[in-house]
């Protein structure tokens, strides 16, 4: 399952993303479902309009009260009441307030997802407890003006206000104490242009930064305005990259089953 950011829709995300191409060529499900807009009676617009998960974020204007974790769990029980997809190999990915999301669902659902995937986006639950350590792969660009590496003020396009952003690492120590994982990482790779760190603990966290990568899926079409995102970067193709991440996650579940 993936879940846009805010302002996205299911097909800009797969235009983006390249999924559903994918998922045909290596048989998977995939369900790209939407975010409510802020007035559901009003077509959604990227600007005056946007959906967005209710991902537990800061949203002074137009906070979002949709149950969205009861509804991506029903989305869940659909996939496999419909098509027979495997209860125990349902993973979650997202970018920006889609990996908010993917986080909050992992959080308060964790005996339902496999695994995870966030891009460039932030864990906004202040105490994270997973009922059960769940694999994390996180990825996230050092050049994106919406998801600052060290944090600092970001002016939203959505309403041109500037707000304060936290240190993307403060996520990370966040996520690996919910995770019983160290809050200190090591270092898997360097090749200057993508940095892999390690948490260790009881599952797999790394943590992939993208040297020069805005606010853009990595390896994606760079669909968003460079001005509000920055630039895009081809350094790695997130959609095989987690993918692949997915795949051994659900061959070391039936390990254990």
């Amino acid at each position: 399952m993936f879940l846009t950011g805010t302002g996205g829709t299911a097909a800009w995300a797969d235009r983006e993303t390249g999924w559903s191409e994918l998922a045909g060529r290596e048989g998977f499900a995939l369900a790209l479902p939407e975010a409510l807009p802020p007035d559901p009676a009003k077509p959604p617009t990227f600007l005056t309009n946007p959906p967005r998960w209710n991902d537990g974020s800061p949203t002074p204007s137009h906070p979002p009260v949709a149950d969205d974790v009861r509804f991506l769990l029903a989305v869940i029980d659909d996939a496999v009441a419909r098509f027979g997809a495997d209860r125990a190999r349902v993973f979650l990915t997202g970018f920006s307030n889609g990996a908010g999301m993917a986080f909050r669902l992992a959080a308060e659902a964790a005996e339902r997802i496999a695994a995870i995937a966030p891009v460039a986006g932030y864990c906004w639950v202040e105490n994270p407890r997973p009922a059960r350590p769940i694999p994390t792969l996180y990825t996230v660009g050092t050049a994106d003006l919406l998801i600052p590496l060290r944090g600092g003020d970001v002016r939203l396009p959505w309403s041109s206000r500037l707000v304060r952003r936290p240190p993307v690492n403060a996520t990370l120590e966040r996520w690996a104490e919910g995770l019983g994982c160290d809050l200190v990482p090591t270092l898997r790779s360097d090749d200057g242009s993508v940095r892999v760190e390690h948490y260790p603990g009881p599952v797999v966290f790394d943590a992939v930064t993208v040297a020069g990568l805005g606010h853009h899926w990595p390896g994606g079409r760079g669909q968003l305005n460079p001005r509000i995102a920055g630039p895009p970067s081809a350094a790695v193709n997130a959609t095989a990259m987690i993918w692949e991440f997915f795949r051994a996650a659900g061959e070391r579940a039936g390990e254990t089953a």
